[in-house]
């Protein structure tokens, strides 16, 4: 007798500790003020009418600068690397672009880049190719989506991460389509 009232007393405590929690439980709704962030820098974003993407990511630093000929000295390890795509105001075509090796700024270049149809791992895969400012140099990158671009080797094939670093670039600011 004793064990079932016991039981019964441990059922009843459990019954309400549920429907206490059931009272205090609300469902997320959807509301005006929940949208996501249309940018997760906080760096000045400049005319997004002039903006394809502004894409961020950490490679691995040796890798990086030997593809694009720069000097960053044995101690880098990785980078932050800051890549915006800029079209032309009235053809909406790649214009130029604008990149930061680095961090806090770091090395930055500029030069004018393109799309590009078919990599030799995909005949319909889009690369975007990056045409530095000096002779013999650019850089092709893969546009997996809208939102991330792999950055890929002097042979338009994936280069491999590890843990810590990655060979992609992630979309930092959300830019109206044209």
């Amino acid at each position: 007798m004793k064990n079932l009232k016991a039981g019964k007393r441990i059922f009843l405590v459990a019954l309400a500790m549920s429907l206490c929690a059931i009272q205090f439980a609300v469902a997320q709704v959807a509301a005006k003020d929940n949208k996501p962030s249309e940018s997760n820098t906080s760096r000045e974003i400049p005319d997004t009418r002039l903006v394809f993407g502004i894409f961020e990511g950490r490679p691995p630093c040796q890798e990086m600068a030997r593809q694009i000929n720069v000097d960053k000295g044995e101690a880098c390890t990785h980078l932050k690397w800051r890549l915006m795509l800029f079209v032309d105001s009235v053809t909406r075509q790649p214009a130029y672009f604008t990149s930061e090796l680095g961090l806090y700024g770091g090395t930055k270049h500029k030069g004018n880049w393109r799309l590009k149809k078919g990599a030799p791992f995909d005949t319909n895969a889009w690369l975007i190719v990056l045409d530095y400012d000096k002779p013999k140099e650019s850089f092709t990158l893969w546009k997996g989506d809208d939102n991330v671009l792999f950055i890929l080797d002097e042979h338009n094939q994936f280069r491999t991460g590890n843990l810590n670093f990655s060979y992609s670039l992630n979309r930092v600011v959300l830019v109206p389509r044209f």
